[in-house]
């Protein structure tokens, strides 16, 4: 045991004093927020072009229905300009669109439902197609309620809108927040699969380096292999869970003037409802940023803290272990790659899996793969923020518990003995062999 300590110590001190160490730890965090920013500001920079549309209406209908925007630009043509428009449009280097709305007959709208054309210079996107398609359907609607005599005042009247209040009776609350739940899981589980395959490929790599360069047959001569590979575990183990918890520091001391603040809206929400009327804001949009500021703080963040640290550690070190298994098995990075398939597929299983527990949090397939650790790390994270019953989270910490321990003698196995061996590319059924071998 003092062994694998110190082995543990090595990894982990040699890994922390590095700068890149240091400087991508702080680093980090300002690093993914500027990618958000970035493609932010990239998916609004796309959609920043103006797009010049021609409108050619041969029953003249709809010319009054087309207003021109900041990002879409109307045009009107007459019927007998529509070819010479069509043949300037190719070379055109202001026009995007022709939009043809053919001839109205009878007051029969079929035509214009199966025969209007959008003619383009290049790729028009689907928001601005889906644009023009409704101008011209929200239009037919209402002349044909015009025609049927249908007031549109009193049809608009009739329209309804329910908010449902959910009370959950299990934990006598009430519950809300859904798109935030979901996009707290999402932003978990990513991290875990993420983190999980970083740090596990980097003890591969290492196992490989390290035998490669020969240095490994000097360090079993004072350790069993068995205590190499754990000390190497534990020591990238202690690595993540340093950087989690400054991460995680970093997060909490940025929360903790939140309360104050969120409670400040809350307080002020009525007045800002009330003044909304006369600002650019709408009261809906208030609204929902105080609904937001309420659900933030319903979040029992020690649970979601301790459950993701729980299930990173043991997950990492269920995976890890295998990693290494397959490090000691090869010779090179490349050979690396036929065995990494093996733990690469039941995480992918899930991380897609787990998509379904939005839809039912507590549905057999959100359980089950909360329970079978070659999935729970990841699958069971999903579920957190959903309030997952204790006893579930119990058992399933301990069956991915005592499946780590299981799964670290196994690796251990085929660590003695592959560590060892140059030169030869083994097969599963050899891999098999060496974890029947006897001490």
């Amino acid at each position: 045991m003092k062994n694998i300590f110190l082995i543990a110590q090595r990894d982990f001190l040699s890994q922390v004093k590095n700068k890149a160490f240091i400087i991508m730890t702080f680093l980090s965090p300002l690093l993914i927020a500027g990618a958000g920013a970035v493609i932010f500001f990239l998916s609004t920079a796309n959609n920043s072009e103006v797009k010049n549309i021609a409108i050619v209406d041969e029953s003249s209908k709809f010319i009054t229905s087309f207003k021109s925007s900041k990002q879409m630009m109307f045009s009107i043509y007459t019927p007998q300009e529509l070819q010479a428009i069509k043949d300037t449009l190719k070379d055109s280097k202001y026009l995007n669109a022709i939009l043809h709305i053919p001839k109205i007959t009878n007051d029969d709208y079929s035509s214009i439902e199966k025969n209007t054309e959008l003619i383009t210079n290049g790729n028009l996107g689907i928001t601005d197609r889906e644009k023009l398609s409704s101008i011209i359907s929200d239009k037919i609607q209402k002349e044909k309620q015009l025609k049927l005599g249908v007031n549109q005042e009193a049809l608009d009247a009739t329209k309804a809108r329910v908010k449902l209040n959910v009370f959950n009776i299990s934990d006598g609350k009430q519950d809300k927040g859904m798109e935030l739940k979901i996009a707290l899981s999402m932003f978990l589980t990513y991290i875990i699969f993420m983190f999980v395959m970083i740090y596990g490929v980097k003890v591969m790599r290492s196992v490989v380096e390290e035998k490669n360069n020969r240095v490994v047959e000097i360090i079993i001569s004072s350790v069993k292999p068995f205590e190499l590979m754990m000390g190497k575990i534990l020591g990238t183990t202690m690595v993540a869970v340093t950087q989690f918890a400054i991460w995680i520091g970093m997060t909490m001391s940025l929360l903790v003037l939140f309360p104050t603040i969120a409670a400040s809206r809350m307080d002020m929400s009525q007045q800002m409802l009330s003044q909304a009327q006369v600002t650019d804001i709408h009261p809906d949009t208030m609204e929902k940023i105080t609904e937001i500021s309420e659900v933030l703080l319903t979040f029992n963040y020690p649970l979601i803290i301790f459950s993701f640290i729980a299930y990173f550690i043991l997950g990492y070190l269920f995976y890890s272990s295998i990693f290494a298994a397959i490090g000691s098995a090869v010779d090179n990075d490349t050979d690396t790659q036929q065995f990494t398939y093996f733990p690469l597929i039941p995480m992918m299983i899930g991380l897609y899996g787990s998509m379904t527990t939005f839809q039912n949090p507590d549905g057999p397939v959100a359980f089950w793969l909360s329970m079978i650790p070659l999935t729970s790390p990841i699958s069971m994270i999903t579920r957190i923020p959903f309030d997952v019953p204790i006893w579930q989270l119990v058992l399933s910490l301990l069956i991915l518990l005592f499946s780590s321990i299981f799964m670290v003698y196994v690796a251990s196995k085929i660590y003695r003995i592959g560590i060892l061996i140059y030169g030869k590319k083994p097969t599963i059924k050899e891999m098999i062999k060496w974890i029947n071998y006897k001490n």
